[in-house]
């Protein structure tokens, strides 16, 4: 079995809050998760010049990042971290395996590597094919980490699905949570002020639809007087992601300007996004590709708030239609209605938010925490 002694190497190109993401979120909470569990963990990270440095209850070993060019970046990450880790000696490894990270490849094959993937979406998605040498590169690697790897573990069957389809991976090799962890009040909690609050958070990225929410903002602005948007999330690194972020900037003041007030309102990289939650009467998730469960919907439904969510997250389980409102994906209309039908029948909006928010109390990261400890018994076995 294994031991509550036991080293375990935690790898992940970003690290919370040093970058702001779910994947980021997932892998730096349950790292502290087995850390307090008297596990030795050491996380394995990069830091990026004018961000927040990486910080841990547990050990960091930080790689300086001072030229972060997508994708040569990434590979003399994993170079180093593969390097790390077969100093370290751990028991097991565990990677957190963005597209393209090829350390799992680049570790020695006597350490146990676990990897953790919440999705594969390049496979799907018009972003990653524009891209084509680096859409090949990507699909080689995560082919081959697959084949490598002693265990997989994915967050939800959408994901598992794809990985036996796109990759051929082994399904006795593949972990399905079908849940995340969340943190959260786990009740109804509202900050009362005069405006009706629609808020979304997520990385400032195509795939996360900002754009579709502010198009439906601008239709229903005059027909809401008090309400306001609030977008919540991190910029990033890819400069794809930067220049989107700057053109929800744009869309946002175009949006005021024409309204004659800031009615949105995009904050970046803030410190906590619970103040946002609190204020919100409805949260938004409006992806349109690339998502592997849907982590911000569960907090959502954490403090009580009625949720409407995009297509993509019934395929990844975190969203039905009786704890959320579901609309196609890049559907502005449908959107747009939507938000109007919950502002005009906040009561029917309010039981979905209560079944919501029994779904978010199952949602516990010590259960996530007991799933990689069998996950690892089972690979160490």
């Amino acid at each position: 079995m294994f031991s509550d002694s036991a080293l375990i190497a935690m790898v992940s190109r970003g690290w919370f809050c040093s970058i702001h993401g779910g994947s980021e979120r997932f892998i730096s909470k349950v790292a502290e998760k087995l850390s307090n569990r008297s596990f030795r963990v050491v996380g394995v990270t990069r830091w990026i010049p004018g961000f927040p440095y990486p910080r841990a209850v547990h050990e960091l070993r930080v790689f300086e990042d001072r030229r972060p060019r997508p994708f040569i970046a990434s590979l003399r990450f994993s170079w180093w971290a593969a390097k790390v880790v077969n100093e370290l000696r751990p028991d097991v490894a565990i990677v957190n395996c963005y597209w393209g990270e090829a350390s799992p490849i680049l570790i020695s094959r006597d350490i146990p590597v676990i990897a953790v993937i919440h999705d594969i979406g390049l496979f799907r998605s018009e972003w990653a094919r524009r891209h084509r040498v680096k859409h090949f590169l990507r699909t080689q690697i995560l082919k081959r980490i697959v084949s490598r790897v002693d265990a997989i573990i994915v967050p939800s069957k959408a994901v598992e699905k794809d990985l036996i389809k796109y990759l051929g991976a082994d399904p006795a090799r593949i972990n399905v949570l079908g849940f995340e962890g969340v943190e959260g009040p786990f009740q109804y909690v509202h900050e009362d002020n005069d405006w009706f609050d629609i808020v979304q958070v997520g990385r400032f990225a195509p795939n996360k639809g900002q754009h579709i929410l502010l198009k439906a903002f601008k239709r229903i602005a005059s027909e809401i007087p008090r309400a306001r948007l609030w977008l919540v999330g991190g910029k990033g690194v890819d400069p794809e992601h930067i220049e989107y972020l700057n053109r929800a900037l744009t869309m946002a003041r175009e949006i005021n300007e024409s309204l004659g007030e800031e009615r949105v309102k995009i904050l970046v990289d803030v410190p906590s996004v619970e103040p946002y939650y609190r204020i919100a009467d409805v949260c938004v998730a409006p992806s349109i590709g690339e998502e592997g469960f849907g982590l911000t919907i569960v907090e959502c439904m954490a403090f009580g708030k009625p949720v409407i969510a995009s297509d993509i997250f019934v395929e990844t389980g975190v969203a039905s239609s009786d704890r959320a409102y579901i609309v196609p994906r890049g559907d502005v209309e449908a959107l747009a209605e939507a938000i109007l039908h919950i502002y005009r029948n906040y009561e029917e909006a309010m039981e979905k938010a209560r079944k919501g928010l029994e779904y978010a109390k199952n949602c516990s990261w010590d259960r996530v925490a007991d799933v990689f400890i069998d996950v690892i018994n089972k690979v160490l076995r």
